[in-house]
C-alpha cells in the first residue's frame, strides 16, 4: 500500500498495525514495531527516489540514485537494533557450504543437496537462461555498459541483501521463526521491485526467487551465498538489457 502513494492508505496501515500491537503478545509486538520501522524507512526511500527522478534526466543516474536510496530503509532498522541491544544482522558468519537444502520447499522436498551445489546449479540455470539475450546485444553493448553494470550490481545486491536477508530476516526469524521469516521477506522482496516500475508478474517471480535467497541464507547461516547469487543475476540482467533498457 505504501508504494501506491495514497496517504490515507498509509494512515490505515499504521492504524491497523497499532491495533495489532495492542492485541498481541511480546514477540508479535516486536514484529509490528519492526514492520512499522520498515514502513517508515520505505517511505523515506520512495521520497528520496522520487526526488532523484525529478532531478536527473539520465535513466542511469535515476536508477543509481534509486538503488542508493535503499540505505534509508536500513537506518530505522539499525536504530531499533541499537536501542534493543540486538545484533543488527545475525547472518554474517562464514557460510556452511555443506549444509543440506531441500527442493522445492527448502526444509522439505523430493530432493536435497548442499548449499554449495544448489548455488552452483542456480547460477548455471540463470546464466543459460540469459546468455541468448546477452549474445543478441553483442560485444559493443557490453563495452558501453560494463562499468555501469558493475556499479549497479554491487550497489543493488549489497543493499537489497542487507535489507531482506540481513536486517529483516534476522528480526523476523527471532519474532516468527525462520520459515515464516523467509516467506514474509520473500513476498516483500518481490513486491518492493514494483517501485521500479517492474510488472506484477515479474515481481511475483522475484518473490519466488526470494524464497530460495532466504532459504540458502538460513541454511548456510550467512548472507554470502545469496549475495553472490544476487550479484551474478544482476550482472546477467543488466548485460542482457532487461534493466538499463
Amino acid at each position: 500500500m505504501i508504494q501506491l502513494d495514497h496517504y490515507w492508505s498509509i494512515g490505515l496501515w499504521a492504524a491497523v498495525a497499532i491495533l495489532f500491537y495492542i492485541a498481541f503478545d511480546h514477540l508479535m509486538k516486536r514484529f509490528i514495531i519492526t514492520t512499522l520501522l520498515f514502513g517508515i524507512g520505505f517511505f523515506a526511500y520512495l521520497t528520496a527516489a522520487s526526488y532523484g527522478d525529478a532531478q536527473f534526466q539520465s535513466r542511469e543516474l535515476q536508477l543509481f540514485f534509486n538503488r542508493g536510496s535503499l540505505v534509508f530503509i536500513l537506518i530505522p532498522l539499525f536504530c531499533y537494533s541499537f536501542f534493543t541491544h540486538s545484533p543488527f544482522i545475525k547472518y554474517t558468519k562464514k557460510p556452511k557450504w555443506q549444509e543440506l537444502i531441500h527442493f522445492p520447499f527448502i526444509w522439505s522436498g523430493f530432493h536435497q543437496t548442499s548449499v554449495k551445489v544448489f548455488l552452483m546449479i542456480a547460477l548455471v540455470i540463470n546464466t543459460a537462461s540469459l546468455v541468448p539475450f546477452i549474445l543478441r546485444n553483442g560485444w559493443t553493448y557490453f563495452e558501453e555498459i560494463w562499468l555501469l553494470m558493475t556499479i549497479f550490481s554491487i550497489t543493488n545486491s549489497l543493499l537489497e541483501e542487507l535489507i531482506w536477508r540481513g536486517a529483516l530476516l534476522s528480526r523476523f526469524s527471532e519474532q516468527l521463526g525462520e520459515q515464516w521469516a523467509v516467506i514474509i521477506t520473500s513476498i516483500g522482496f518481490g513486491l518492493q521491485h514494483y517501485s521500479l516500475g517492474i510488472p506484477w508478474a515479474v515481481c511475483i517471480a522475484f518473490s519466488i526467487g526470494g524464497v530460495f535467497y532466504g532459504g540458502i541464507t538460513v541454511k548456510s547461516g550467512s548472507m554470502i551465498p545469496a549475495m553472490v547469487w544476487h550479484f551474478v543475476l544482476n550482472i546477467l540482467m543488466v548485460s542482457s538489457g532487461f534493466i538499463l533498457n
